[in-house]
């Protein structure tokens, strides 16, 4: 008796052809949120460039070797090094930060366009007799506290290293800070060279980094010009 015939398992569908790509939008408060319906794309393969008021986006299709490649000038401005990108099976997610949180009318536009605060989600109890405005969300219903929280969790869990982690600490610290604390900051920092970073105002307000600094043995302080 002959064996049955191999079954060979169904290939995972790749988009192939760029005209059949579509994205789509939905925003909260702080974030936009751009989803590129692209599936089954290395990550290698997919190229984000951000900047204040456009974003663009290029994705070598593996399948065919056409490029995929979508162009965005931005109803309002963004924060460059705040957005980032996710490549998963479905789809390129692009997560975009506000430079003034509130409302976008339209994903595209001028970089300039007026800002206007962001109705309150509904109260659960109402929220099932209550369609969100598409103008706010693109037309999408969803949870809008629990993507707000989870970009908010997504953001505190990222874990930079080395001079970025140093970096990030001093500008949570930073944001965080009274105008005091700024002030400190501030000056410690630009007037001793970058060698000292202190947060006690009462301390600094009457130092004289440029006169207290001292070189390494064997060298000196000098300044530019």
């Amino acid at each position: 008796m002959a064996p049955p015939p191999a079954t060979v398992p169904p290939t995972a569908a790749v988009t192939s052809d760029p005209s059949k790509i579509r994205h789509e939008w939905y925003q909260t408060q702080t974030h936009v949120v751009v989803s590129i319906l692209a599936k089954n794309v290395p990550r290698e393969r997919v190229r984000v460039d951000f900047s204040e008021a456009e974003v663009d986006v290029a994705i070598k299709l593996e399948s065919s070797g056409a490029e995929y490649a979508l162009s965005l000038s931005l109803f309002h401005r963004v924060i460059p090094g705040e957005c980032k990108y996710s490549v998963v099976a479905s789809k390129v997610e692009l997560t975009l930060k506000k430079a003034t949180p509130g409302k976008w009318e339209s994903l595209e536009g001028d970089g300039q366009a007026e800002v206007a605060a962001m109705p309150a989600p509904p109260k659960p109890e109402a929220a099932a007799a209550v369609v969100p405005s598409k103008n706010v969300y693109s037309g999408s219903r969803k949870n809008w506290d629990a993507i707000e929280t989870d970009l908010k969790k997504q953001e505190e869990e990222e874990k930079p290293e080395g001079e970025e982690a140093l970096n990030k600490l001093f500008r949570d610290i930073y944001g965080r800070a009274d105008e005091d604390t700024r002030r400190a900051m501030n000056k410690s920092f630009q007037t001793s060279g970058g060698t000292v970073l202190s947060t006690n105002w009462g301390e600094v307000k009457e130092k004289d980094y440029e006169t207290d600094r001292s070189a390494p043995d064997g060298q000196e302080w000098k300044k530019w010009g």
